[in-house]
């Protein structure tokens, strides 16, 4: 299969090298970046409102043993998101739409679009 040259067809490609069958519906995870914790329920319910089960989370980040806190990875943590949870065949073009909408919807409340993962068992 060719999937195209960017981070989603990357992921795509992924999968599909892990054995993943890309043609039947899965559980898919998109998230938004959210400045506080104000931003990530507005944008929550944002994102409910509009039809997707969706959860604000906070993630005040977790250093390995030994690991410092750097200026590389304080500006990772502690961070707002909101998680859009989705059942569908992972399709590049309709992962593309459902990037812009939620970057559409959470855009004006401060939020940024930030990927998707697939929740594999």
């Amino acid at each position: 299969m060719n999937f195209p040259n960017d981070d989603d067809g990357g992921l795509l490609q992924m999968l599909h090298e892990h054995g993943i069958d890309l043609s039947q519906p899965m559980d898919l995870e998109f998230g938004v970046h959210c400045p506080d914790e104000a931003a990530a329920l507005t944008i929550e319910q944002a994102l409910k409102a509009a039809g997707y089960t969706a959860h604000a989370l906070y993630d005040e980040g977790d250093l390995e043993e030994g690991e410092a806190m750097t200026p590389e990875n304080e500006d990772s943590w502690p961070y707002w998101a909101v998680v859009a949870f989705i059942k569908m065949v992972p399709e590049y073009t309709e992962i593309q739409r459902i990037q812009a909408h939620l970057q559409a919807l959470a855009g004006p409340l401060g939020g940024t679009s930030d990927g998707w993962g697939a929740v594999i068992e």
